[in-house]
């Protein structure tokens, strides 16, 4: 898959840290977890853009067709929990989108009202949703905060921009930004596919949290519990730190500085 430059997100584009979760520190799998679907390291990097290889049925991941291999989602049951690690704190940023700092990528997706057009239904139904997980945030893994319950996906999975099958057989050459949170305002229900695409106006979808409230002004360690006592499950994808918006100026200068380096080679 040959992808340019400008489909990249910023913090690629710069060369900056990755913005998922890099380390494992914690998982009980619980009761009425997926059997096979146990290893919490699925959690870590990215969101998946790309399903069902190992069986046999390949697909991009839209909001019709989610994540559903034992490579790519971890399975938390009744009263399990995954606590994973960043590198780098997520930061309370005002700057970031609609005031989120944190999203959570699960493996749900809407139900075809018109299959295979791909066409959420009027009610927004969901397939593959289990109870809603509780996410905790923490800076020193002592003290624990609440940001909520949610959704294992409040906008399912899309991995790719330039889409017009809700099931394509083959990956697109432009990626979502997964560290955009789609905005919490858009109703995605009755939408067709192209109209997905476009209310997440360049998002990978998720489920968006906001540090604010919790005392906290960043956090590096986050934990996703299943509080159900029912041997119900939800399964988890990835969490990404939301990237800021830059500021006029320094989209200017991002715009300016490849065309000096380009003078400077004599490009």
């Amino acid at each position: 898959m040959v992808l340019t430059t400008s489909a990249l997100p910023a913090w690629a584009r710069m060369g900056e840290p990755d913005p998922y979760a890099d380390h494992v520190v914690g998982f009980v799998s619980g009761a009425g977890a997926v059997p096979g679907y146990n290893f919490p390291a699925r959690a870590l990097g990215a969101p998946e853009r790309f399903t069902g290889e190992e069986l046999g049925f390949p697909g991009a991941i839209t909001p019709f067709n989610p994540a559903f291999g034992s490579d790519e989602i971890v399975s938390i049951g009744a009263g399990g929990q995954l606590v994973l690690e960043f590198d780098e704190p997520i930061v309370d940023d005002p700057n970031n989108p609609f005031g989120l700092d944190l999203i959570v990528f699960g493996n749900a997706g809407f139900i075809d009202a018109a299959f295979p057009a791909g066409q959420v239904r009027p009610d927004g139904a969901l397939f593959g949703v289990g109870v809603a997980p509780v996410v905790q945030v923490s800076n020193d893994f002592i003290d624990w905060r609440t940001l909520g319950p949610g959704a294992d996906a409040l906008f399912p999975t899309l991995g790719f921009l330039d889409l017009t099958d809700a099931y394509a057989p083959a990956p697109g050459q432009v990626l979502t930004d997964f560290t955009r949170p789609v905005d919490p305002t858009f109703d995605p229900r009755g939408r067709t596919f192209a109209e997905l695409i476009a209310g997440y106006a360049g998002s990978g979808g998720g489920t968006g949290f906001d540090l604010a409230g919790s005392g906290l002004a960043s956090a590096r360690y986050v934990r996703i519990i299943n509080v159900s006592t029912s041997p119900a499950a939800f399964e988890i994808d990835a969490i990404s730190d939301v990237s800021p918006i830059p500021s006029p100026s320094s989209a200017i200068l991002l715009g300016v500085l490849p065309l000096l380096r380009g003078r400077r080679r004599g490009l």
